[in-house]
């Protein structure tokens, strides 16, 4: 724990004693880690599940309080020709494997709204990063005039200001993972780097397993959804350590072959 005063989530098995399920708990001011959100994924004994990774975050206390979501169903290798690669599978050519997503989007709920995750590499480190944008106003306005009711939500338009963000490797042999609010341009054209604030960081998800919000720097988000934004970022974190840190076979929970490229190579 890097101070027990900040908000730290820790995953955990689930009460319910259900292996595809986890619980995310919360601690404050040196407060007992206590339940706040609910992780499901799909039971991967079921048909459905086969050949994709999902996730759901749901709340503890009202488990059909649904906050946000993650589908991810992957695009597959062709198969091989290479006689050495079917030699070493026992004379067939070896199946599909999985390919790892560039990105992927959380579906957020109340208010709705789809924010893209891209995976690309620092500049500057050469290490691996996600960055998302969200927008500063994501609730209507109230208003008597029918033009206005008649208007995108916020969350939809694209007329409305956005922030930056990205999760970012903390160096190449680390473990843990910082998300940071990316500096504002100063520069009155936008175009000179030098003259961008610096980076603010929100939060570090340590060793894969604990997120500690930076709750003084949180303050300084200028944005309506402090809420969405937590969610963001606790579902991206998720995603980041079971898909891009997992074995993609088990995480995408590959069957044989998938259905599409069968029905491909049969016709």
């Amino acid at each position: 724990m890097l101070d027990e005063n900040l908000p730290t989530f820790y995953l955990s098995p689930s009460s319910d004693n259900i292996k595809h399920h986890a619980s995310v708990l919360l601690s404050h001011y040196g407060s007992e880690a206590a339940p706040a959100y609910s992780l499901r994924h799909p039971d991967p004994a079921l048909p459905g599940s086969r050949n994709r990774y999902a996730v759901a975050l749901y709340d503890s206390y009202h488990p059909d309080i649904l906050y946000g979501e993650v589908l991810l169903i992957p695009e597959w290798t062709q198969p091989s020709l290479s006689q050495e690669e079917i030699r070493k599978n026992g004379g067939v050519p070896p199946p599909p494997q999985p390919i790892l997503p560039s990105s992927f989007i959380i579906q957020l709920y109340n208010p709705d709204q789809q924010v893209l995750v891209t995976q690309g590499v620092s500049k500057w480190s050469a290490t691996p990063q996600w960055v998302f944008e969200m927008p500063q106003t994501s609730f209507r306005q109230p208003s008597v005039s029918s033009i206005d009711r008649t208007q995108s939500d916020p969350t939809a338009s694209e007329t409305t200001p956005k922030l930056r963000f990205k999760w970012k490797k903390d160096g190449k042999l680390s473990k843990d993972y910082v998300c940071s609010l990316s500096g504002k341009n100063t520069n009155p054209d936008g175009s000179k780097r030098k003259n961008q604030e610096p980076d603010i960081t929100l939060s570090i998800f340590k060793h894969l397993k604990e997120i500690t919000l930076y709750e003084p720097n949180l303050s300084r988000v200028e944005m309506e959804d402090p809420k969405g934004l937590e969610i963001v970022m606790l579902l991206s974190a998720i995603v980041i350590r079971e898909v891009y840190n997992g074995h993609l076979r088990e995480t995408f929970n590959v069957a044989d072959v998938p259905r599409r490229l069968s029905n491909e190579a049969a016709a």
